[in-house]
């Protein structure tokens, strides 16, 4: 029998990974078997509805609306597939740490924790698009006006304009990512509101920025080379066929989707364990635990 794993301690940013892998790898097939349950006809209707929109972009004559109208869905989909990816592996996290996950763990146990925190997944994910929406409009906004007087001959001010808002909003990013990548945990895992959820993972986000942003890197780095694997196929016939629909098209558009439905877990799970080793650092979550059950003694 694996060791069990204990999810609050704190660790250095190696161990982090590696203990991530060790749970993946000690509970991939019950985390799988509940992710593709729900997750498989997300992702076949996701690869459809990229085939459509790849399909509307790379036509001669290019299609506006149906363009606008198949990226919307698409938009919309992917929403509620980030929930319902991030909901499942946080529940099968949730179940594992109050030792009731075991391989026959399914739907009708997962369900309860699964929709508490689907819940607070969509409200904590609007919150925080909204500030980011108006920033990226902001941004778009003077950008525009950079260009329009490139347009009317200012073009070398204008141009250095807009590079310092790309920079700018790059940096941003940066900045942000850290907190981001956490922003559900505490919500899951602490029992708070959606609000003091963003509130903690902002806190403890800042504070522990260079472990999280290396979290990020690592990560990012494998998303990279494992979506290359299931996005290539589909970008080469997108190529060969020139606009040109083939069932083969499609085929490809789903597998594209089936590996954003692969890797979503795995990532979750790390910054999971970066979650669970900061918290632990900043609040002695395992420690006060102990307290709690002697005084329950």
């Amino acid at each position: 029998m694996s060791e069990r794993i204990e999810f609050y301690k704190n660790r250095s940013i190696g161990e982090r990974l590696s203990v991530a892998f060790d749970f993946l790898r000690q509970n991939w097939k019950v985390l799988y078997k509940n992710i593709l349950m729900g997750g498989l006809p997300i992702a076949i209707i996701m690869g459809y509805l990229i085939a459509q929109v790849t399909y509307a972009r790379a036509v001669i004559a290019f299609d506006i609306s149906h363009f606008l109208l198949f990226y919307f869905l698409l938009l919309l989909v992917s929403f509620i597939n980030s929930i319902y990816l991030y909901s499942m592996t946080g529940a099968v996290l949730f179940h594992y740490d109050r030792k009731l996950l075991t391989e026959t763990t399914g739907w009708n146990q997962l369900k309860g924790a699964f929709f508490r925190f689907a819940g607070k997944t969509a409200l904590i994910t609007i919150l925080v698009s909204i500030p980011i929406l108006i920033v990226v409009v902001i941004f778009a906004a003077l950008i525009g006006v950079s260009a329009s007087f490139s347009l009317s001959g200012l073009q070398g001010g204008a141009f250095i304009s807009i590079l310092l808002f790309i920079f700018l909003l790059f940096g941003l990013i940066l900045v942000f990512a850290p907190f981001l990548s956490i922003v559900y945990f505490p919500a899951y895992f602490s029992g708070k509101t959606s609000a003091e959820s963003i509130s903690s993972a902002f806190k403890l986000g800042f504070k522990n920025w260079g472990s999280l942003f290396v979290a990020i890197i690592l990560s990012v780095i494998l998303l990279i080379i494992i979506s290359i694997f299931f996005s290539l196929p589909f970008e080469i016939v997108m190529i060969i066929s020139q606009g040109q629909v083939s069932i083969l098209f499609y085929i490809f558009a789903i597998l594209s989707a089936i590996g954003t439905l692969l890797l979503y877990p795995i990532v979750t799970v790390i910054f999971a364990f970066q979650y669970f080793s900061i918290v632990e650092k900043d609040e002695g979550v395992s420690l006060q635990s102990r307290v709690d059950e002697f005084e329950n003694l």
